[in-house]
This record gives structure tokens, sequence and C-alpha cells, in this order.
């Protein structure tokens, strides 16, 4: 009888412990996809705030370089160019996410009057991380799929229902 408690006892132990890992892994998980949310959240500020400079550093510089329009690239723009924007962002890659300007005229003479910004995760951090897309017009939009966002997506602030 003693040895069947000692049993009983190591086997309600072991349950415990089972019990008690498997719970302190799911608050793990929980936990971690919490963090990953908040950064994948921080990340995605930060590119819609880096979109907003570059877009005011691209009117700055074509304001400046009438007869060149637009930037054709994001590192004329940063300090070896016109210093409008910082090294990071002159690199095409900040805070989780990769940069690539497209402008309208490539290898041309002509002014470039139009531009395209996509800024895409260099890692997807949970599913539904946002991928950007800007223009000359200012507007940011987005999409959510494992993509480059495009003119057609919808905008990060469209204004109010009509």
């Amino acid at each position: 009888m003693k040895q069947s408690c000692r049993v009983l006892i190591w086997l309600l132990f072991l349950a415990v412990e089972v019990v008690g890992f498997t719970c302190a892994g799911v608050l793990s998980a929980h936990a971690t996809d919490a963090g990953l949310r908040e950064q994948t959240k921080a990340y995605e500020e930060s590119c819609i705030s880096t979109l907003r400079t570059i877009n005011v550093a691209q009117i700055t510089y074509s304001d400046w370089k009438k007869d060149k329009g637009f930037a054709r690239k994001l590192a004329e723009l940063g300090p070896a160019g016109e210093r409008l924007i910082d090294e990071v962002m002159a690199s095409g890659e900040k805070d989780g996410y990769r940069f690539r300007l497209t402008p309208e005229h490539k290898g041309t003479n002509r002014p470039v009057r139009r531009y395209t910004i996509t800024a895409r995760p260099i890692k997807r951090l949970i599913k539904d991380q946002r991928s950007f897309f800007t223009d000359e017009t200012g507007v940011i939009r987005f999409t959510t799929v494992d993509r480059a966002a495009t003119a057609t997506d919808l905008p990060i602030n469209p204004g109010p229902a009509k």
C-alpha cells in the first residue's frame, strides 16, 4: 500500500509538472506572439514615418533640381547627395523594411515627374504584417498580403465615410 501511495504521489507530481510546463509554454508562446505584434507595430509606424520623410525630401529635391525633377535613387537624397534624409534611409533598409524607389524615367535626361516607393518587410514577423506603397501624390497605401503594395491598395488613413 505504501508503495502504491508513493507511485500515485509521484504520478501526481509528474502530472503537475507536465501541466505546469504546458501552461508555461502556452504563456510563453502568447508572450512571444504579443512581443512580435508590438515589434511589428513599431516597425510599421517607423516605415510610415520614413515614407513621409522621403516624400517630403522628394518634393524639396524637385524644387531645388527643376531640371532633374524627383531623385532617381534614395542615395541622391542622402548624405552623399543633397542631405535631405539620413544615411540609414538612403541605404534603403530601416527598421525591418526594405525601401525601393522607382523613378518614372530610367536612364533618360528628362526630368522625373513621377516616382513610386515600395516598402516591404525584410522578414515578415507576423502573418498580417503590412507592406507599403507611396508615390508623388504623398498617399501611403498598404496591403497585408505577402507582396509589394500598389497604387490600387487601401490608403493607411482613408478619409471620412460619406
